[in-house]
């Protein structure tokens, strides 16, 4: 990380603190929230942002399907959008493991100008663990604070053939606030990212074969990928419907592989919405989490 982008961190993370502090060490508390261990129900996920780290260009996703919530005690299913399958390994009041699992969609060279005539970039999935510190002993009214260390695998999926695509380590401080009773929920978080070179080469490299004059061959290498800083709501409407919404604003100033002829935009913006009915639950209830 060179010394402009650990400012800009520094500067993040204490404009953070300085906003989340004075409630974590509030030590009033809430009634946890009693929701269905198990539901099922329709939902709708639509993505618009960088077609990949450090794109200039943006393309829109959108993947309607039935999807299962599940909150029990060693896995969770559905219940957040940035991380929609969670193994729990291990869990304390203050400290957890889980093992996660993304998906990130993958885009089509020909419509990408700083890539037409390379390989398509197929779908993403990673997986790994994540370790999860809280800072307060108990749900606050005024939010919790945590931090959590991720390091996660990646393949690219061609089919049925996956490759394998390195992997990412991240540390993120991460807000979370009960906005009402209703379930409401409001996530802030800053997560500087690395990634090992063969993560950074499905990006950013250009093999001879795919140089010409305005795409020079390049070497991708590993180090700093980028930090995200993210917004995201999460609002009942009704017993069955919920809306989920978020921002995400990637700062990649100072990243290891700038001078990239794929990178093209070091301030990237994306957006998402789902949109979740839920038409059946069971009798049989569990606590709602801090975190989501």
């Amino acid at each position: 990380m060179t010394m402009s982008v650990f400012l800009r961190f520094l500067l993040c993370t204490s404009v953070f603190l300085a906003l989340t502090v004075p409630a974590a060490a509030e030590e009033a508390a809430v009634e946890p929230k009693v929701e269905p261990l198990w539901e099922l129900a329709l939902a709708g996920y639509g993505l618009y942002g960088p077609a990949y780290p450090g794109s200039a260009e943006n393309q829109g996703n959108f993947l309607p399907l039935p999807i299962p919530i599940y909150r029990g005690k060693f896995l969770r299913l559905g219940e957040d959008s940035d991380k929609p399958i969670r193994g729990r390994l291990f869990r304390s009041d203050r400290v957890r493991l889980d093992l996660d699992m993304d998906l990130n969609f993958g885009s089509k060279s020909d419509e990408i100008d700083a890539r037409v005539g390379m390989p398509d970039l197929d779908p993403l999935i990673e997986l790994g663990p994540e370790l999860e510190l809280k800072f307060t002993n108990q749900p606050s009214r005024h939010g919790n604070l945590f931090f959590a260390l991720q390091m996660r695998g990646a393949v690219s999926l061609d089919g049925f053939s996956p490759d394998w695509r390195g992997f990412t380590f991240s540390p993120e401080l991460r807000y979370v606030k009960h906005l009402e009773k209703d379930g409401s929920r409001l996530k802030l978080r800053i997560t500087p990212a690395f990634a090992s070179s063969d993560y950074m080469e499905y990006f950013y490299q250009v093999d001879p074969a795919f140089a010409d004059p305005q795409r020079p061959a390049y070497q991708a290498s590993s180090g700093y990928l980028g930090t995200t800083l993210g917004l995201s709501v999460q609002q009942p409407v009704t017993d069955a419907f919920e809306v989920r919404a978020g921002i995400r604003i990637g700062m990649l100033q100072g990243a290891r592989n700038e001078a990239s002829p794929l990178f093209t935009d070091d301030t990237t913006q994306s957006v998402y919405v789902a949109f979740l009915y839920k038409f059946w639950a069971s009798k049989r209830t569990t606590t709602a989490e801090d975190s989501f």
